[in-house]
């Protein structure tokens, strides 16, 4: 299933067919049909399909059209306090990224920070703290990947005592 968010805003964008149509378009040539959601603003609908083979291809078209590369989008997600709420700090966080990220994806990364929620492993409390996501698009063919991603997760936890380090990995295509 395809989910597709977008930005029907404004008066004007809802009666202007150039402002309006484009994403519902879109949404019907990825096979699919689009909605505005009961009890939601205008500024936000959904466009689904169930025909994932056709929303492959139609992705693989696309690709190809921006002569992009077939690659995986990584989302690596970080905690910034250690147990007991002692934060990590601006500057280890930092040296963590030169030192122990970035030598392992040297092409590039986007840092976001973000505010996280997660459940205490543990105890089962659920607790909020500032976080980091960490992006990366890398070739699928990367040398090591799972390794490198294994080494970022397991150096983070232990240097900062974190219970985990999220990571989720989607098929992408991606052109600079």
């Amino acid at each position: 299933m395809l989910v597709m968010l977008s930005a029907c805003t404004g008066e004007n964008a809802q009666h202007d067919p150039t402002l309006h149509n484009p994403h519902h378009t879109l949404s019907t040539q990825l096979g699919g049909h689009s909605f505005h959601p009961p009890n939601t603003t205008p500024d936000v609908f959904l466009a689904t399909s169930e025909n994932a083979e056709q929303e492959i291809q139609t992705r693989s078209d696309v690709c190809r059209a921006l002569t992009a590369e077939p690659t995986l989008t990584i989302t690596l997600m970080f905690g910034l306090k250690r147990p007991h709420g002692v934060d990590i700090t601006p500057h280890e966080w930092q040296d963590f990224v030169e030192t122990t990220i970035t030598p392992r994806f040297p092409s590039g990364l986007s840092v976001l920070p973000v505010e996280g929620q997660w459940q205490d492993r543990v105890t089962g409390k659920i607790g909020q703290e500032p976080s980091r996501f960490v992006l990366i698009a890398a070739p699928a063919s990367t040398p090591h990947l799972a390794q490198k991603l294994t080494d970022i997760r397991s150096g983070y936890q232990h240097r900062f005592d974190q219970q985990a380090v999220g990571v989720t990995i989607t098929p992408s295509c991606s052109a600079f």
